[in-house]
C-alpha cells in the first residue's frame, strides 16, 4: 500500500485562510497537497490530473459543488475518487451525501477526525 506521502489531497474551499490551515496540517501529516479556491479551478485541475481523494467546502462562491461533483462522478479517471464535503452547516449533510459525495464533515475540523477519514477513505 502507498504512503500517505504519495497520496495527493485536493482542497475545494474559497476561503483562503481556511485552505491554507488544512494545507499545512494535512502536509505535516504527510499528504501532498493541492489546492482550489474555485469550484472552476478544480475542475481545471481535476482535468489535468486526478489526485486520491477531494475536500470540497459545500458552499463555493462560483458553481454549485453538486456540479463538482457530477463532474467528477461523470469522468471515468475520476468517477471512483472519494469526494469528503466540509461545511460550517449541519443542514448541508445530506444535500451533499444525495449530490454523490461519499462522506460529510461539519466545521471546525478536528485535524485528527479530519485524518482519519481520509485514509478509511483511501483503503
Amino acid at each position: 500500500m502507498a504512503s500517505d506521502r504519495e497520496k495527493t489531497v485536493l482542497i475545494v474551499d474559497g476561503q483562503p485562510r481556511e485552505a491554507a490551515a488544512l494545507q499545512k496540517q494535512l502536509a505535516f501529516a504527510g499528504f501532498k497537497i493541492e489546492i482550489a479556491t474555485t469550484g472552476e479551478g478544480a475542475v481545471k485541475i481535476l482535468e489535468e490530473r486526478a489526485p486520491d481523494i477531494v475536500l470540497l467546502e459545500a458552499s463555493l462562491s462560483d458553481i454549485d459543488s453538486g456540479e463538482v461533483v457530477a463532474f467528477i462522478r461523470s469522468d471515468l479517471r475520476t468517477c471512483r475518487l472519494p469526494v469528503v464535503a466540509l461545511s460550517v452547516f449541519p443542514h448541508m449533510k445530506d444535500k451533499c451525501l444525495q449530490n454523490g459525495c461519499d462522506d460529510f464533515l461539519q466545521k471546525p475540523i478536528k485535524i485528527l477526525d479530519l485524518v482519519a477519514r481520509i485514509r478509511r477513505s483511501l483503503r
